[in-house]
């Protein structure tokens, strides 16, 4: 996908169940919006749609499509491992549960690194952007819960959560999706240098995982730059459709593809650094 898709799909960490529900099938369908669009006092408004996931689990695997982007990312619980799947380009790249920890630690040093240069009289935008990386690696929020709307809101003064959902029938298949949301974060915050660092949305999840709250709504504020005001919303589904079969055919065909480009995950950073580069002149 292109990195500002696959940022914001890095929001909301939308992704999907693991190994202890494999024998059962699940699809999430995820439009996210812009919100920024709207005009104050809207009629009918909703925002811009800027991008639609199709999330399924099926036969101990997780693919986590991507449209426009030709982009699907399987998770396989048994073997801690993902592949990123680029249909396009015809490339893919693998990466272990423990790989993308050692990545993420050199994001997160790297990070730490910048915000020992910045000093005291530096412009008040790189103060915001100071503010807002500190917090990438140390969120703070205070939290909201609204009982009787199932409604949870996390904030600080410059980051900003808010879930409408219910009450899970089954905490199970909660954790389970919220583990492999934790890791899908992680993955694409060392995919996509441009994108949030994971914390946050971590933190997001846990207090999901100890209210017991499914998400269907998913709002986020932040004061980036340009700031981000986006929600998504989740449609989820205990069957898969046909072309949801035919679909996962078809990626694990191309995947089986002695003629699909196999590379290292640095170079796939690289590739897809290039391209989101190219993209935004």
């Amino acid at each position: 996908m292109t990195a500002s898709l696959r940022f914001i799909g890095v929001i909301f960490g939308v992704c999907f169940l693991a190994a202890a529900v494999s024998a059962q099938e699940m699809r999430i369908y995820t439009t996210i919006r812009d919100q920024s669009t709207v005009k104050v006092n809207p009629q009918g408004d909703k925002g811009r749609i800027v991008v639609s996931s199709l999330m399924l689990f099926h036969s101990g695997k997780i693919y986590d499509y991507i449209d426009p982007a030709q982009e699907v990312t399987v998770f396989e619980p048994s073997l801690r491992r993902f592949t990123v799947l680029d249909i396009r380009r015809e490339v893919c790249s693998e990466l272990t549960q423990d790989e993308i920890r050692q990545f993420l630690g050199l994001a997160e040093d790297a990070a730490y690194k910048l915000l020992a240069t910045f000093s005291d009289d530096e412009s008040e935008i790189s103060r915001k952007s100071i503010e807002l990386l500190r917090f990438q690696l140390q969120p703070d929020f205070t939290t909201q819960f609204e009982d009787s709307k199932t409604k949870l809101t996390m904030a600080d003064g410059k980051f900003q959560y808010v879930v409408d959902g219910d009450l899970t029938s089954s905490p199970e298949v909660l954790e389970k999706y919220l583990h492999v949301a934790d890791w899908t974060a992680q993955l694409n915050s060392v995919l996509h240098p441009q994108s949030l660092l994971p914390a946050p949305r971590l933190m997001l999840n846990r207090e999901l995982k100890s209210r017991g709250i499914r998400p269907l709504t998913v709002m986020l504020k932040a004061e980036t730059a340009p700031p981000l005001h986006l929600t998504a919303q989740h449609q989820w589904k205990t069957s898969l459709e046909m072309k949801d079969r035919q679909m996962i055919e078809a990626w694990e065909k191309q995947l089986r593809d002695p003629k699909l480009r196999r590379i290292p995950f640095r170079q796939l950073q690289q590739e897809t650094l290039k391209s989101e580069v190219a993209r935004r002149r």
